[in-house]
């Protein structure tokens, strides 16, 4: 597993214009499962760690934890790329349920066998690997009812906050395409990563070369993930996932003691819409974001609008939601004092 490993993609023209950032709640959900595999992971993240072993302390996780190693492959039906445009947990863990139980044999007896995994993991969770081969539908439907109690446990309290730090790294990665080109924003996404006349490579424990053949690729940004970037290949949708950077600050930064400067001016519900506007959504989606009803969400986009904060449009069936040049400039003010501060 050495250094000079990488995933090498070499995009078309086509590939190129369909490059997008997108968010994963169920990615996040499998990411921090992985990082609680490592001791040496968790205390980049113990606040967060500390709060959530004492709600967990009553599920049994063995089967999900047999699926997730710290290190080497994650079967790949648990991460889907997600679509272009909100979705949320329950979107993405359809998919899941939806995984054809071929695809999942091969995957987790290709994981069983990964050498990249801890050898001491392999051998403890060998019983349950082999029960999931021996009756895969019923592995599959209680991998995902799993999934569902530990996201709604873990990650949905604190989906909010971090929602919104991952919406501002997609922010700040679209600020650098706007002022140096796409190069340098692929090279800002992590030192692992680099962009050449050759393509886009890397450095990883694998070591592949895919030529891609115009699905595109999503960059997906994580909380959890570091400091790893996660790569997912043709014939499945071509996927990035960076870590976000500045772990530490992030968790720090949602401590109650303190508090956003929006939400002292705004309240809590109309500072997470101006926050999660970072990137347009739907009604719906911002619904799902922030855990309000969508008549709710209607009712605060409409005093944000009067106020000239936020302007909205009809896309097909839905409207779509974004931020106005003064909306942005009172965000990043908002921002700013914690920019600093960490």
């Amino acid at each position: 597993m050495g250094a000079s490993r990488v995933i090498h993609y070499i995009p078309t023209t086509e590939d190129v214009a369909k490059i997008r950032f997108s968010l994963s709640p169920l990615g996040e959900s499998v990411y921090s499962l992985r990082m609680l595999a490592s001791a040496e992971r968790r205390r980049r993240h113990q606040p967060w760690v500390e709060d959530v072993r004492t709600r967990l302390k009553a599920v049994d996780l063995r089967m999900l934890r047999a699926l997730i190693p710290a290190r080497g492959y994650v079967p790949d039906f648990l991460t889907p790329a997600p679509v272009a445009g909100p979705a949320g947990f329950a979107d993405e863990l359809e998919v899941v349920r939806a995984t054809p139980l071929e695809h999942f044999v091969g995957e987790v007896a290709w994981m069983a066998a990964d050498p990249g995994t801890p050898a001491e993991w392999r051998q403890e969770a060998a019983p349950l690997h082999r029960r999931m081969l021996d009756d895969p539908a019923w592995a599959l439907k209680t991998i995902s009812r799993l999934l569902e109690t530990y996201w709604r446990l873990a990650l949905e309290p604190c989906w909010r906050h971090l929602h919104s730090g991952l919406r501002s790294d997609v922010r700040s990665r679209m600020q650098v395409v706007e002022g140096s080109g796409a190069a340098a924003m692929f090279r800002s996404l992590n030192e692992r990563v680099n962009w050449s006349d050759n393509g886009i490579t890397v450095r990883s424990s694998y070591d592949y070369q895919e030529r891609l053949t115009g699905q595109g690729l999503v960059l997906v940004p994580s909380v959890f993930c570091g400091p790893e970037v996660l790569t997912m290949l043709p014939p499945l949708q071509p996927m990035m996932v960076y870590p976000r950077p500045d772990v530490a600050a992030f968790w720090d930064r949602a401590r109650p003691n303190r508090p956003s400067p929006l939400t002292a001016l705004l309240g809590g519900v109309r500072a997470a819409v101006l926050e999660a506007l970072t990137v347009p959504a739907s009604t719906t989606g911002l619904a799902e974001q922030i855990g309000v009803t969508p008549g709710a969400i209607s009712q605060h986009i409409a005093v944000l609008r009067e106020c000239g904060l936020v302007t909205s449009k009809r896309v097909g069936r839905r409207v779509v939601h974004s931020l106005t040049e003064t909306g942005e400039i009172l965000l990043r003010s908002a921002l700013a004092p914690s920019a600093r501060i960490a």
